[in-house]
C-alpha cells in the first residue's frame, strides 16, 4: 500500500503505518487520542474521500476526560447482577436439551451459514478485519456460528439462540435510529457521499439491515420459550463487549460507538437502556 493511500480502491478502510509515529507523539504531548492513529494522517485533510467521520469530531468531554461515577456504579451492579444470578442460569441447562431440528431446517441453516461466511469473508477481503472490533460485526459472526452449529445438528445452537436475537436487534435499531443520523451529522460535507455509499455497501446492508431478518427467521422457523439462561448468556456477551469497548476501543480513541461514552452522567441512562432492550425483546420472543 502507497504511503498516501486511506482507502482502499472500493472504499474499504484498512489500519495502516503511516502517520503513526507522528500521531502518537501528538497525542502523547496534547493527551488526547486521534483517530489518525487508526487510519492515517491524512483522515482530516481536504478532499479525503473517507467514508467515515474523524473521531476527533465529536465533543472532546465525550472522549477525554475521567469517567463518571455513575459508570463505574452501573459497571459494578451490572457485574454482581451476572455473578449472584449465574446459579439460576446453570439450572435451566436441562431445559435445553431435546431439542432438536428438522432435516429441513438444518440444510436451511447450512444454507445461510455459507452465505453470512461468504459476507464475512468479503469483508476481511475488501475492508481488512478491523470491523470485527465491532459489536456489529461480532453480532453477525455468532449469527454466522448459530447457523453452523443448526445445521450440524449441535446443542451449542441453542445457547446463541437468544443472544444473536439480541444483537441483530440493538445494532439494526441503535443504527439506523442512533448512529447513521450521528454520524452524518458530524461528518465534514465533502465526507458524506462516501459514508452514504459505505452505508449501502454489500458488507453494512448485510450486517445493519438483513441481519435481524435472518435472526428472527431462525428463531421462528424452529421455536422454543426462552428460559432466563438464554438472557443471562445474552447478558454477559453484552458485559464482556462493554468492558472491551471501554478499556481497549475507548482508551485508545477508537469512538466507534460514542453514545457509550463513560464520562456524562447520562452513560447509565445509554446503559440501561440497551439491558432494558435485551429484557423486553427476551419477554417478547420468549412467550
Amino acid at each position: 500500500m502507497v504511503g498516501e493511500d486511506i482507502l482502499n480502491e472500493d472504499c474499504g478502510l484498512r489500519a495502516r503505518n503511516a502517520g503513526v509515529t507522528e500521531l502518537a507523539k501528538d497525542a502523547a504531548r496534547d493527551g488526547k487520542p486521534q483517530s489518525g492513529r487508526f487510519f492515517g494522517a491524512e483522515w482530516d485533510k481536504a478532499g479525503s474521500s473517507c467514508p467515515w467521520p474523524s473521531f476527533d469530531r465529536f465533543p472532546e468531554h465525550l472522549r477525554v476526560g475521567p469517567w463518571s461515577p455513575l459508570a463505574y456504579v452501573f459497571l459494578a451492579a451490572f457485574v454482581g447482577f451476572v455473578v449472584i444470578s449465574a446459579p439460576w442460569a446453570y439450572d435451566d441447562l436441562s431445559k435445553l436439551s431435546g431439542v432438536a431440528e428438522s432435516p429441513l431446517i438444518r440444510f436451511l441453516h447450512g444454507a445461510g451459514a455459507l452465505y453470512m461466511s461468504a459476507v464475512m469473508l468479503y469483508t476481511c477481503k475488501t475492508t481488512g478485519l478491523w470491523p470485527f472490533v465491532s459489536y456489529t460485526a461480532i453480532s453477525y459472526a455468532l449469527l454466522t456460528l448459530r447457523f453452523i452449529f443448526v445445521s450440524l445438528g449441535f446443542q451449542a445452537a441453542e445457547i446463541l439462540r437468544f443472544p444473536v436475537i439480541a444483537m441483530a436487534t440493538v445494532t439494526s435499531t441503535v443504527w439506523w435510529l442512533v448512529l447513521f443520523p450521528l454520524i452524518l451529522a458530524c461528518a465534514a460535507a465533502e465526507h458524506r457521499r462516501a459514508f452514504l455509499k459505505m452505508n449501502f455497501s454489500v458488507f453494512l446492508l448485510n450486517m445493519h439491515l438483513l441481519n435481524l431478518p435472518v435472526a428472527l427467521a431462525s428463531q421462528w422457523s424452529h421455536w422454543r420459550p426462552l428460559f432466563f439462561l438464554d438472557f443471562w448468556v445474552a447478558a454477559v456477551l453484552a458485559l464482556v463487549y462493554l468492558f472491551f469497548y471501554l478499556l481497549v476501543m475507548d482508551a485508545n480513541g477508537l469512538h466507534l460507538y460514542i453514545i457509550l461514552s463513560p464520562r456524562p452522567w447520562w452513560c447509565v441512562i445509554c446503559y440501561g437502556s440497551i439491558l432494558l432492550l435485551y429484557a423486553q425483546l427476551h419477554r417478547l420472543f420468549g412467550s
